[in-house]
């Protein structure tokens, strides 16, 4: 079923999360691939044609696997180079990744000169994708001063997670949704771009992505209403996952969609070009 974002002028239409299968592509995508560091976590892409000037703009992604965020960022259009980082498993890799507040320029400064950038080039805007245990390092950047002035646009695809507030309270420990609160509220004004995706996928010892989103929604005053569709327009326009509620204001956008099994986590990354495209035009 085909719906036009004209009909609902007020209203931006998620896409759907449809299950989808990926594969490897049997060859490499045009461009120029580097290892930055040698150790096959941080990889490089820099697309054909692009040439360096004084004023980069960088995206990131934060986990998987350095080939597919490569191909779901070409499919969203992508024309600026692109930073992959698999730092491991569980967020407390890529949170220990960026603790020093030393490795944010350090790492921006290599890949500066793996792009051959002039000598007064500097990274002037940077848009973040993350999956799952990437957020670690997207929630340690946000505590940062130097970070949040030039990172442009977040999305995290069901990857936004939080200790619990303590043994008996299963919020999200406040701590740790307070980082993303003053992006939250620069997307509201349309200064930044922030979406968040949701599945229901439940987590144990840990608050879950849906939980942790609310929080945050709650946290900048706002609240979650439903779709305007009717049932069985929700039930053709995403059949495998439904969209359960959203939030949106300004450049912030909080999706929740059913789905509480292992498919369902994986199949947000799977659509990062769609979210992507969604909302942003570049």
């Amino acid at each position: 079923m085909e719906i036009s974002q004209d009909q609902y002028p007020d209203f931006v239409i998620p896409p759907s999360m449809v299950k989808r299968t990926i594969a490897k592509p049997a060859t490499p995508p045009p461009g120029r691939q580097v290892d930055l560091y040698g150790d096959g976590k941080y990889t490089l892409y820099i697309p054909p044609n692009w040439s360096a000037t004084s004023q980069v703009t960088l995206t990131i992604h934060f986990h998987g696997a350095a080939w597919f965020a490569i191909d779901e960022h070409r499919n969203r259009g992508l024309k600026e180079p692109l930073l992959a980082i698999y730092a491991g498993e569980g967020s407390t890799v890529y949170r220990k990744a960026f603790e020093d507040p030393d490795s944010w320029p350090r790492i921006l400064s290599h890949v500066l000169a793996e792009l051959n950038a002039p000598p007064d080039a500097a990274v002037q805007r940077v848009d973040m994708t993350s999956f799952s245990a990437g957020y670690g390092a997207v929630r340690e950047l946000l505590r940062q001063e130097e970070p949040p002035k030039i990172i442009r646009r977040i999305l995290l695809a069901d990857s936004m997670y939080a200790s619990f507030t303590s043994d008996t309270d299963h919020t999200p420990l406040e701590s740790q949704i307070t980082p993303y609160v003053e992006f939250a509220k620069s997307a509201m004004l349309g200064n930044k771009g922030f979406v968040i995706t949701c599945s229901l996928v439940p987590t144990e010892g840990y608050a879950d992505t849906a939980s942790c989103a609310k929080a945050l929604v709650e946290a900048v005053g706002g609240s979650f209403r439903r779709p305007p569709f009717s049932p069985d327009m929700l039930n053709q326009l995403y059949p495998d996952y439904p969209l359960l509620t959203v939030f949106d204001k300004g450049e912030f956008h909080v999706w929740r969609y059913r789905g509480s099994d292992a498919m369902a986590h994986m199949t947000h990354p799977r659509h990062i070009a769609d979210i992507w495209k969604a909302v942003w035009k570049d």
